[in-house]
């Protein structure tokens, strides 16, 4: 049910070289359930003893066993239940789904009462973490890509999901500490408000150069000359824990694509943020650029995801889309708006019975393990760097709106097409086909990728750039692949597989 947590074990042999995707079709079924899955390789002398210490680490209710035909074994059957508490139910299948056996364990060692704490992931949930759990399932749909055919219901194209939490007196002494420091470095300046009303003539109306759902941005002309973006932050009552989230990322970030930061305004009337200017974003001038131009554009969209996830730990951005890439005059791309920006910490992983505060993002974009179950890693980016490559390749929007009013998923479209073999059909009109066939067919087999709906199956940044920079290796490798598979079978398949490694990324283009 929505809400459960499974964990797929794997105990290691000696010598066992044991391929994480080979849960990936579990994986599938448990995200199209809104099912928290994760994946567990352990070593052990004995998989029984090791499963029915996963079972109480983890509080486990059910211990799902698969076998090739019927029960072999008797006597394993019996040391299992032995081995389990009695509240954790032994369930033994066929490969066919039929239930051999279905039994709760007997041991007398019991499970610890904290299984009774962790009501989203037993059988027996209480009313109030019911409540709970469809409260976070409502907020979660309202940033679904719909398709056409229910899209129209919804009232607005983009949503941020709201924040819940006020800025108290304690976070803010600590967030001014943090502001100083960041001051006294000369990683950003500190503006007065005098000195942004007369950057932006009072804030006038003419200078807004965009709005959003909690920011307002307009231009402004420094006092040394500098044209700057000044991004002044709404104050609503659901205002975050640390307004200046991005002041604090931004300020030890650079990288030719990424967005440079200039400096904060911090005061009992205003909170601002300050930028360098560019001209126009990705979303904005999309069908002018030729395709020499978008490809310049995707390898350096690409460059800067990869320097944002090489960071230690990695930053993830989570709002990757094409009104937050900017441009400019010679369409050089930089990275924009980290409001949403997290850094992952690796340590800090969520817990199976944890589900994040808030999902943040635009329709259209989102990766669907982050809407499912509010999953954030590298993969996410990933994900929404690939609808940016589609956006690319038709000259189409995220979310397209058609004449009569309806709002198609341009990740649905596309797929459509491609398993139909009509990749041809995706490339923009407007192009009127001046571009690079070779070029195209790496860019497509780029968006493919990175829209794969199991996350683990994603490449990272670092691959897909490697694929941009090297297209003739990858090529090659696609088309060793399809000679293999047209000529030889699928035991050469394996053989080449194993030659290049799992782990690899020769072995997973393989």
């Amino acid at each position: 049910m929505p809400g459960d947590y499974v964990l797929a074990v794997h105990v290691q042999e000696p010598n066992d070289t044991f391929d994480l995707n080979t849960f990936h079709i579990h994986e599938d079924l448990c995200k199209s359930k809104q099912v928290d899955f994760q994946i567990k390789v352990c070593a052990g002398d004995s998989y029984v003893t090791e499963l029915s210490n996963q079972v109480r680490i983890n509080f486990a209710t059910i211990l799902a066993v698969g076998c090739s035909s019927s029960w072999p074994n008797d006597q394993i059957a019996g040391k299992m239940l032995k081995e389990l508490p009695p509240t954790c139910s032994l369930l033994v299948m066929d490969n066919g789904g039929k239930i051999l056996l279905q039994r709760p364990g007997t041991s007398q060692e019991g499970t610890p009462i904290k299984v009774f704490q962790s009501s989203e992931s037993s059988l027996s949930v209480s009313s109030s973490s019911t409540e709970s759990r469809d409260e976070h399932q409502i907020q979660k749909s309202l940033s679904m890509p719909y398709s056409s055919t229910t899209m129209s219901s919804q009232p607005t194209r983009n949503a941020t999901f709201p924040r819940t939490k006020k800025l108290n007196n304690t976070a803010a002494k600590s967030l001014f500490q943090r502001l100083a420091c960041l001051e006294i470095k000369g990683c950003a300046r500190r503006f007065t408000l005098d000195e942004l009303k007369c950057a932006t003539e009072n804030f006038s109306p003419n200078l807004l150069i965009g709005e959003g759902g909690h920011s307002r941005v307009y231009r402004a002309n420094l006092e040394n000359g500098q044209v700057a973006a000044v991004k002044v932050l709404k104050e609503t009552r659901y205002s975050e824990d640390d307004p200046f989230n991005e002041v604090g990322i931004l300020s030890h970030l650079k990288h030719e694509n990424v967005i440079q930061l200039v400096g904060y305004c911090y005061s009992q009337d205003m909170r601002a943020i300050v930028y360098n200017l560019l001209k126009d974003s990705l979303k904005q001038r999309l069908k002018q650029l030729n395709w020499k131009t978008r490809m310049q554009v995707a390898i350096g969209v690409t460059r800067g995801l990869e320097y944002l996830h090489s960071q230690t730990p990695p930053i993830i951005h989570r709002d990757v889309k094409s009104s937050n890439i900017l441009l400019s005059d010679d369409c050089h791309p930089q990275l924009s708006d980290f409001g949403a920006a997290v850094v992952h910490q690796e340590t800090q992983q969520d817990s199976a019975f944890v589900k994040p505060i808030n999902v943040v993002g635009t329709f259209g974009y989102l990766a669907p393990e982050y809407i499912m179950y509010g999953k954030v890693d590298e993969k996410i980016d990933a994900y929404s760097y690939g609808v940016v490559l589609l956006e690319l390749i038709t000259g189409k929007q995220a979310i397209q709106k058609d004449l009569e009013s309806h709002n198609e998923s341009l990740v649905l479209w596309a797929r459509s097409l491609l398993s139909c073999g009509l990749s041809d059909r995706l490339v923009d009109p407007d192009l009127n086909e001046n571009y690079d066939k070779d070029e195209m067919k790496t860019m497509m087999f780029a968006a493919r990728l990175c829209l794969l709906h199991s996350s683990s199956r994603r490449p990272t940044m670092k691959t897909i750039l490697r694929l941009f920079e090297e297209p003739e290796h990858w090529l090659e490798l696609q088309r060793k692949r399809k000679e293999l598979l047209d000529g030889v079978g699928s035991e050469d398949e394996t053989c080449l597989c194993r030659y290049y490694g799992s782990d690899s990324d020769e072995g997973m283009f393989i």
